[in-house]
């Protein structure tokens, strides 16, 4: 450990504060360890802090960065992380940081939390950040202890980027001043799409590798553009899904029953024009979608069809129909699809499940029932786990 004279230094050190000529700020970090101290410096832009990749070679590590990706080596085991994406691997274990790293000429730039945050929590017998000091104490054996990482092997094996980095928004429909159907025994459709979503949720988020959000978490009413532009915002170029929870009715032929999922697409018979006029409904009379000959729904068919999202869209409809169908007593109505306004504006693979016909009394007594939607919700979710193990078509790490 350094000795106690040299402390003065340090903390002075970790006080500068230059500004760049970009309108970004450069402090630096203090690090103390035993042969002598040391400041690592620190860009901050937009209240943000990141330093240099390379400043972990400082620090006992072994670096090799290249094409945007990092593979630093500390003791036998091997750190992998890459710009763009805010996890990193570490003994086959998934870890996020608040910020991604990104590039700056060429260069990678790593949030400063990987340092004062991460390090001491799982390294905490070798880097202790002593917050009030804003000091950075490294112990004398972290140093020289890299094996150093093949820059051509080690790299590519580093590329594991986005398929852990995976998103799921869950849409309970309806909700607030918007029940959705009711059937005839008081079951209200958006009650029912709430305590599935939740309990899908909570199913999905036993995988670390998955983030899942809910456009509502209670009895709200969300507007049906939104959902779509919510889900879309929080993306962030990772492989994401939209998965919208409804429950269907059809009074006029109360032994209809089944279960059904839809995907964005111009609807093909009668009674996909149908739900789609009933899901999207609330939009109102002056924000009603347009007929399948509409330029703006042309343009976005087009558009997803130009991002592959209708193929995958269908895939994955057909993957919760399967599982569905394990525990589901009605039958299976297979994959519809329909310009759903819901799903319009969530730009990637995106469905709209059906859960039954709540105008049934079998059905909506099953709609109702705790059991079935604890089952109906691991079934949805064992649907996306295996939608993801074939989405992105293009995966890089086994």
């Amino acid at each position: 450990m350094m000795r106690h004279a040299h402390t003065p230094l340090v903390v002075a050190c970790a006080a500068l504060l230059v500004r760049g000529a970009a309108a970004q700020e450069t402090s630096v970090l203090a690090i103390e360890r035993a042969e002598s101290p040391a400041a690592i410096a620190v860009e901050r832009s937009g209240g943000r802090a990141y330093v240099a990749a390379s400043a972990l070679e400082g620090l006992g590590w072994s670096v090799a960065t290249g094409a945007g990706r990092l593979a630093a080596v500390y003791r036998g085991d091997t750190l992998q992380l890459e710009a763009g994406s805010p996890f990193l691997l570490w003994q086959k274990q998934l870890y996020q940081l608040a910020e991604a790293p990104y590039l700056d000429q060429g260069e990678l730039r790593i949030p400063l939390q990987l340092l004062v945050d991460w390090l001491p929590a799982v390294l905490g017998g070798s880097f202790a950040y002593d917050l009030e000091t804003r000091v950075l104490r490294v112990s004398p054996a972290t140093a020289g202890v890299g094996a150093s990482p093949g820059r051509d092997t080690e790299i590519e094996r580093a590329s594991f980027s986005a398929r852990y980095s995976r998103l799921v928004v869950v849409d309970p429909g309806h909700g607030g001043s918007d029940p959705g159907a009711v059937g005839r025994l008081g079951v209200r459709e958006k009650d029912v799409a709430l305590r599935i979503a939740r309990q899908l949720a909570d199913e999905l988020r036993r995988d670390s590798t998955i983030e899942v959000r809910l456009t509502r978490d209670r009895d709200v009413l969300v507007p049906l553009w939104e959902r779509g532009d919510r889900a879309t915002s929080w993306r962030e170029n990772r492989p994401s899904v939209f998965v919208s929870v409804h429950v269907n009715s059809l009074p006029t032929a109360r032994s209809t029953r089944g279960f059904e999922t839809y995907f964005l697409s111009e609807a093909r018979t009668e009674h996909e024009r149908r739900v789609a006029a009933i899901e999207n409904a609330a939009l109102g009379p002056e924000r009603e979608p347009a007929s399948n000959g509409d330029e703006g729904l042309t343009f976005i068919l087009k558009e997803l069809v130009k991002l592959d999202h209708q193929h995958w869209s269908s895939l994955l409809a057909e993957l919760v129909q399967r599982h569905l169908a394990g525990v589901h007593p009605g039958p299976n109505r297979g994959v519809k699809q329909a310009p759903l306004a819901v799903v319009t504006n969530a730009l990637m693979p995106a469905v709209l499940v059906e859960m039954g016909f709540i105008s049934n009394r079998a059905e909506e007594g099953l709609m109702r029932d705790a059991r079935f939607q604890r089952e109906a919700a691991v079934a949805l979710a064992a649907a996306i786990r295996t939608f993801f193990q074939r989405y992105p078509p293009r995966q890089t790490v086994r």
